[in-house]
């Protein structure tokens, strides 16, 4: 009570009277005392919940009208893929914001399922990420953006670099460093591998860019990713393997609350990923 008074600004006796005059309009308790300290009850932990879609509600009217956004500003939570966040992610912000000066942007880079957690939980307004295998439920609307390949990568001193003919089979002789497994990874290597995607040698999972791609420019590993990686590879000393069997799409979607999908905001992100791929 006392830290969330400091954060409200105002003392810690007015919160308290806030609060109980809360629970008398609610009809119930909104929090236990306990020996840990105050802890919710089902009813507090249900009001937070419409409290976090309210005030994502209030963020996203107010970014939807200019004058607001130009007098008081207003902040969006952005989650997206380590591979959109090292490509094309940086460009889209910028264009963003030519739009929205006044706008802060609070980006968070992680893993589809994490992402997607996040969003159900309310904790990020907006997802750029490979396509999740579930079934999102009917508040969440997912928009194509566009599909990568999926491309190997190795150090240019790589036994395999030096091949002309290089099959898929090639690759289970040597390390592979990947994102941690998930389920659509599982699923999409047993379609892309087969009988044999057991075969496959993960060494490391990592979900830096930068750890992986230092591993694989430090020892005769390979990486599997997606081609908006590839720039950021060759800078790092690393070149593409021409694998022509290497038959792997993914499909990269927005998500975001259905209310959201038609918001000024969105609708400037989902035109700055088109007008990047482009």
């Amino acid at each position: 009570m006392h830290k969330a008074s400091l954060g409200k600004g105002i003392t810690q006796p007015a919160l308290t009277k806030s609060l109980k005059i809360l629970e008398d309009e609610i009809g119930s308790m909104l929090f236990v005392r306990t020996s840990r300290g105050l802890e919710p009850t089902e009813a507090g932990e249900t009001l937070y919940r419409y409290a976090r879609t309210i005030d994502q509600e209030a963020r996203f009217a107010a970014l939807d009208i200019n004058n607001v956004v130009s007098k008081n500003g207003s902040n969006i939570r952005i989650g997206v893929g380590p591979g959109l966040a090292v490509s094309s992610f940086p460009k889209v912000l910028v264009n963003f914001h030519r739009k929205f000066p006044g706008v802060k942007v609070i980006a968070q880079m992680g893993l589809t399922k994490q992402l997607v957690e996040d969003l159900m939980r309310d904790s990020l307004d907006v997802i750029a990420t490979a396509r999740p295998p579930q079934e999102l439920p009917e508040h969440i609307s997912c928009i194509h953006l566009f599909d990568i390949h999926l491309a190997v990568v190795c150090r240019k001193s790589h036994p395999l670099n030096s091949s002309k003919d290089i099959g898929i089979e090639d690759l289970f002789d040597y390390g592979c460093v990947t994102f941690p497994e998930s389920d659509e990874f599982i699923k999409r290597s047993h379609q892309l591998f087969g009988q044999t995607a057991d075969k496959l040698n993960v060494v490391v999972e990592t979900n830096s860019i930068s750890v992986m791609l230092d591993l694989v420019a430090s020892a005769d590993y390979f990486a599997l990713v997606g081609e908006i990686i590839v720039p950021r590879a060759m800078q790092a000393g690393l070149v593409r393997l021409p694998v022509p069997s290497l038959e792997w799409d993914m499909k990269i979607d927005l998500m975001c609350k259905t209310s959201l999908v038609e918001t000024r905001p969105v609708r400037a992100l989902r035109e700055a990923w088109a007008s990047y791929r482009a």
